[in-house]
């Protein structure tokens, strides 16, 4: 890296930082620091929608998926275009429309207080995991073109982005990410620019390179994409099997409810969550794409590394070694900015269900506003110190493993998001799933997800791993007919929840009125 390199760097994260702060007067109600004062238009929170949860792993984990295997994953975009108006119309509405603070608020009524708090535990857990691989992607970045170590360089950036997280608030945290979003595209295009401008044919040609070395689209009679198998890495199944579960799930998502949330009618959340979730397989396609073009820049002018470097890391060498100097500068820096920004939107999330759902819900309760904006704040650095732990572990667990960063995200989220994904296919599509019921079906699939994703697939050898896309099958499969036949075979659930089962939109007996949704009467 040269010094006008890290120059770039740090006037960007200072320009971030400061972008991310000068909103810190205005944080003085929960409601302005969780959701931006409900008063939000459509267009920054599309792009929040789309930037919050596009990092570091984006940034790596997509090339580097393109330059080891190729492109077949982006058309798994298809199926949440293809679930949109069930999604939108129907369940985002019927939440939107209770004018909640966390989703989970949603399942004390039709459930219990307890599968809340254990649902709301649960999402805890897992998105201080994902912080983890967050924190671990962007340490393999800067290792990669700082020098620095890995575990400096999780800690680093952890901490800076606790401290930016503390001051933020969910309206800074939206204007940031439209400010990320655009440096982090133009980053990748910086990618696929130099590629171009050096390689013989420049963009078609990187194509056909990548056309024949097999790295576009794998889904022809032989590639295994269309096989019944546990084993088999990718195919169509999971995405079929997935296509009822993505009409529901995206709206019971705290990260993306949350966002939504902060429109000033639902209006302007239709026009948010359209314009990203049909943007969304096109954008990813050119990151993917970049993966392509390193792969080809290799292959044409490095042929040793294109052999013998994994995905993850041949994109970060590249950026390191390959791009003018400068250039490289804005696209770290790029990147790190977009790290901040993320880890800004999970925490302000995890801060949300924390105080909403457990402390202002059990433990502490009937107290100020200002008390909670304040055990907000706390918990913003808690948290921060937790998720540099979780990158630290997952350093040491996934480290030495050979296994794609895609492919960690997807398991740290899998692990624990087949838990959510049960309670709420159950609480929001049946009139029988009990509380009871499913804390019973939660507890048996407990050591089936353990079976699953550590014998199965962490530990397992690597042909005989299976399918990262299918790992969560048997724990969901296991939770549901516990859950359900339980519930059947001791009474059904209590009849007053009906109504907060979606179906009852429908049935007359069964209406709530709007007066019922009052986000005071779930607290």
């Amino acid at each position: 890296m040269n010094y006008i390199d890290y120059i770039v760097i740090g006037i960007y994260l200072l320009f971030s930082v400061l972008l991310g702060c000068r909103k810190h007067a205005r944080q003085t109600t929960t409601e302005q620091y969780f959701l931006a004062g409900r008063n939000m238009k459509w267009l920054p929170v599309a792009i929040a929608l789309f930037a919050a949860l596009f990092s570091s792993i984006s940034y790596i984990a997509m090339p580097g998926e393109a330059f080891n295997f190729g492109c077949t994953l982006t058309l798994g975009g298809i199926i949440n275009i293809l679930a949109l108006p069930v999604m939108l119309f129907v369940f985002l509405r019927f939440f939107y429309d209770m004018k909640l603070w966390t989703i989970n608020e949603y399942l004390e009524k039709r459930f219990s207080v307890t599968v809340r708090i254990i649902c709301g535990s649960l999402f805890l857990v897992a998105r201080c995991l994902y912080l983890g691989v967050v924190l671990y992607a962007t340490a393999m970045l800067l290792t990669h073109t700082f020098g620095i170590s890995a575990f400096t360089a999780i800690l680093l950036t952890g901490v800076v982005s606790t401290i930016y997280t503390y001051f933020g608030g969910m309206e800074a945290t939206i204007w940031t990410d439209v400010m990320q979003f655009v440096v982090l595209l133009g980053g990748v295009l910086l990618v696929i620019g130099v590629v171009a401008w050096e390689l013989p044919g420049g963009i078609g040609g990187i194509w056909e390179i990548a056309q024949e070395n097999h790295r576009t689209f794998n889904i022809g009679p032989d590639s295994g994409f269309w096989d019944i198998s546990m084993t088999e890495r990718i195919t169509i199944w999971p995405w079929l099997i997935g296509l009822p579960f993505a009409m529901f799930l995206p709206a019971t998502e705290q990260i993306n409810l949350q966002r939504c949330m902060t429109c000033k009618n639902f209006k302007e959340v239709t026009r948010a969550i359209s314009t990203s979730t049909i943007c969304n397989p096109f954008i990813c396609f050119i990151f993917y794409f970049s993966g392509l073009a390193v792969f080809a820049y290799f292959k044409v002018l490095h042929p040793e590394l294109a052999s013998n470097s994994d995905g993850d890391n041949a994109f970060c060498h590249f950026i390191s070694h390959y791009l003018p100097v400068g250039t490289r500068g804005i696209l770290v820096a790029g990147i790190m900015a977009a790290v901040m920004s993320t880890i800004s939107a999970v925490e302000n999330s995890l801060a949300t269900v924390w105080v909403k759902d457990v402390y202002q819900r059990v433990l502490v309760t009937n107290r100020d506003d200002q008390h909670y904006v304040k055990a907000a704040k706390l918990s913003t650095f808690a948290i921060g110190t937790i998720a540099c732990v979780f990158g630290l572990s997952i350093l040491m667990i996934f480290g030495g493993r050979d296994i794609p960063l895609l492919e960690v995200s997807n398991v740290i989220l899998g692990m624990i998001g087949t838990f959510t994904s049960a309670i709420f296919l159950l609480g929001l599509l049946t009139y029988r799933t009990s509380a009871r019921g499913m804390v019973i079906g939660l507890i048996v699939g407990a050591p089936v997800v353990i079976y699953s994703y550590i014998f199965r697939y962490l530990l397992a050898e690597p042909s005989e791993r299976w399918s990262f896309m299918l790992v969560a099958l048997p724990t969901t499969i296991t939770i549901l007919v516990v859950a359900y036949g339980y519930s059947l075979l001791t009474g059904g659930a209590d009849p007053q929840t009906r109504r907060y089962v979606i179906w009852s939109r429908w049935n007359r007996k069964d209406k709530v009125e709007q007066s019922d949704f009052n986000p005071k009467t779930l607290r």
